[in-house]
């Protein structure tokens, strides 16, 4: 172990001892080489654990309290880490030491640094086809009734233009204010009916401390449809999380909102509140794989509107680096709506699977620009046939984010 450290192999020394911890955790080398290794491994917390064992066992053992100051520094706990080094600095370190241990008492008295802000405009074009573009059923009849063409599942080509920004502004390194607005046309040649707007905005703030992190925002949208104003959103999101350890989070969110409608079927109206358990590995410093719990209700605005429901569900997701400047996302979710009302006489209860499959392809050609492959599928399964459909969605979304 000590001359892979040497040689600069430590995730082959960290994968060497720590099968080892039952039999030779306690023994001070050991508890040292190991704590080294997880530290240049990116396995923070388990080097704290492991120097702490060291240094408790050996007080004398500077280079291992040494290390442990580094592992505080790279936990983001400067306090801890700037005790450790001005107690090795009263110790008479060699001249190279004694360098180190000033620089790094150096930067943590400067502060960490503020990020500058950032403003990212985009413009995209989508193009794909989609086997129903107005989510509707197969189905010819329901309840002996022939359905208008319009209430039947539609195959159409579509085109989708949309631009927009997102800005951050950093107040420290630990905390920053955000925003964006994005607005966007989809045009439906053999479904000119279902031909949709939006626009949409949203900002907040997003915090850090110590293993402790969130975020919160305001959103909003509003949307067409064949030309006309069909819906609109306003609502707000808090989300808190802990980092567990060197790979894992864990988050509890909670978002609530009102969904409005037209007038004409203002009886769809409902006040949203969901919330969310999510816990993420991370894979590697550019990828993670998510597992979220979602629950929540709509509540009905009208009295007697039968759309009143409560939620439950989960979705697993990947979002991952896949070679320099790429990248690949996919996601499996379902969600059940169970109606509070009656649908033509019946109960209702709503299963609907959502799956993604995406590429992102950046800087391709030239800089800023990305292609998006993307693959989407729903499943929408009721108790009443009418709301019974599923989905297939195939597109190539183009963006310019100039830079």
């Amino acid at each position: 172990a000590e001359s892979l450290l040497a040689s600069g192999s430590a995730p082959q020394a960290f994968a060497l001892l720590r099968p080892l911890q039952d039999g030779y955790s306690g023994n001070t080398l050991f508890d040292y080489l190991l704590g080294v290794a997880a530290l240049d491994s990116g396995y923070i917390s388990e080097a704290i654990m492991n120097l702490q064992r060291a240094a408790d066992s050996a007080p004398q053992f500077s280079g291992a309290r040494m290390e442990l100051a580094r592992a505080h520094f790279e936990a983001g706990e400067p306090g801890e880490a700037r005790s450790l080094f001005a107690v090795l600095l009263t110790e008479n370190p060699p001249p190279a030491v004694r360098e180190v241990i000033e620089q790094y008492i150096t930067v943590i008295d400067a502060g960490p640094a503020t990020p500058p802000s950032r403003f990212s405009p985009y413009a995209e074009l989508t193009v794909g086809h989609d086997d129903n573009a107005n989510g509707s059923t197969d189905d010819q009849q329901f309840l002996g009734f022939t359905l208008n063409a319009e209430n039947l599942a539609t195959e159409t080509a579509f085109f989708e233009g949309a631009a927009g920004f997102n800005w951050t502004g950093p107040r420290s390194a630990r905390f920053a204010w955000h925003a964006g607005v994005h607005a966007g046309y989809r045009k439906n040649p053999d479904a000119s009916f279902v031909d949709s707007g939006i626009l949409s905005g949203i900002g907040g703030m997003i915090w850090a401390s110590g293993a402790n992190f969130g975020r919160f925002n305001i959103d909003a949208y509003a949307a067409t449809r064949d030309g006309e104003s069909n819906e609109s959103y306003s609502g707000g999101n808090l989300l808190i999380g802990r980092h567990l350890g060197d790979r894992w989070d864990l988050s509890l969110g909670i978002r609530g909102g009102a969904l409005r409608y037209d007038e004409s079927i203002e009886v769809l109206d409902v006040d949203r509140l969901l919330y969310t358990v999510g816990l993420a590995y991370r894979i590697q410093a550019r990828g993670r794989v998510s597992l979220e719990y979602i629950g929540g209700s709509d509540s009905e605005r009208q009295s007697g509107s039968p759309y009143g429901n409560s939620k439950s569900g989960a979705r697993l997701s990947i979002n991952t680096a896949i070679g320099g400047k790429n990248y690949l996302f996919a996601s499996v979710g379902s969600l059940t709506s169970d109606y509070d009302g009656l649908f033509f006489g019946s109960p209702r209860e709503d299963t609907q699977m959502t799956s993604v499959l995406q590429f992102e392809f950046r800087d391709v050609w030239t800089d800023g620009l990305s292609l998006v492959p993307r693959l989407r599928y729903v499943d929408n399964d009721s108790d009443v046939s009418l709301y019974d459909w599923d989905r297939t969605e195939i597109g190539l979304l183009v963006r310019w984010e100039p830079r």
